[in-house]
């Protein structure tokens, strides 16, 4: 629902926020992580990745390119390779270990940008009555936060606090290894953070 923004870097803003920001910082914890004896990353991502591609020659849906919904789908599918490439980078004798999820429809103030008041008022009724309340949407969250059983996965997705099947474009290892290259040049990884 938000209006056509950018980082200060330039990025288009709901990848910058939503992947680039996340990237960041988990790269830049890592290393802290992996002295742990044991630990997990979470990112929370959504169902809607399923309507998404990267459009990696228009990543930041410049020239007209750009809708609400499309960058939104676009960051949360970008979520979803992102886990999925990291816990491949680990490997599968890491102790850290990674979960992506989907925290079900919830009543956020995802319309606080809508410019259009009776839209706003329809959309804020309809969530109210048909969406999870915020303590019910982090039950996912929590759950691979704390499940032991899921000790020994990583680079999964869950919805409903069980593991749900990705569809084709949430496997797409080589989009996923571009995005990372990608993302570890716009943010200029450093050297010491590269996995």
């Amino acid at each position: 629902m938000c209006p056509e923004w950018q980082t200060k870097e330039g990025y288009e803003m709901t990848f910058g926020t939503n992947h680039l920001g996340h990237f960041l910082l988990t790269l830049s914890l890592l290393p802290l992580l992996q002295k742990s004896p044991k630990a997990r990353i979470i990112t929370v991502s959504s169902n809607t990745h399923r309507l998404a591609k990267i459009n990696f020659e228009n990543i930041n849906l410049r020239n007209g390119a750009y809708s609400g919904i499309t960058a939104y789908v676009q960051s949360k599918l970008a979520n979803v390779l992102f886990t999925r490439e990291l816990a491949k980078r680990l490997g599968p004798n890491s102790t850290v270990h990674t979960y992506v999820l989907h925290p079900g429809p919830i009543k956020t103030d995802m319309s606080r940008n809508m410019a259009n008041k009776s839209q706003k008022a329809i959309y804020d009724t309809m969530t109210s009555m048909l969406y999870l309340r915020p303590e019910m949407g982090c039950q996912t969250t929590l759950y691979c936060a704390l499940e032991e059983r899921l000790d020994n996965e990583s680079g999964l997705y869950y919805n409903n606090c069980r593991q749900d099947p990705l569809w084709a474009n949430g496997t797409d290892d080589k989009s996923a290894e571009r995005l990372w290259n990608l993302s570890s040049d716009w943010v200029q990884l450093e050297d010491h953070l590269k996995i």
